[in-house]
């Protein structure tokens, strides 16, 4: 699938609702914490990887998880988990064309 920003925020949003416990989810933005607000924790960027793996049909690697930032050791907000997923999709377009 090839998209651009506003539909990998989109179903970015989407999947972590979907994993959310909460029977009702916040409003989310680009700078809501997904661990903090819809209680998710580090082992459901797991389960995020592999839903953003089938809708966009790219690997997302094993050491990657969209929930944590293990540089900056904290959790992503919204924006970055969309930020990483445009960033490893635009890495296999270029690789595809070369």
């Amino acid at each position: 699938m090839e998209a651009n920003r506003s539909e990998v925020q989109k179903c970015v949003i989407e999947c972590l609702v979907e994993m959310s416990p909460l029977e009702n989810a916040p409003p989310i933005d680009e700078e809501t914490n997904p661990m903090w607000k819809l209680c998710l924790d580090s082992h459901d960027g797991v389960n995020l990887a592999c839903k953003l793996t089938e809708k966009f049909d790219y690997d997302i690697p094993k050491e990657v998880n969209p929930l944590v930032d293990d540089e900056r050791k904290r959790p992503r907000r919204v924006g970055e988990i969309v930020d990483l997923v445009c960033k490893l999709i635009g890495v296999r377009k270029e690789e595809n064309n070369g």
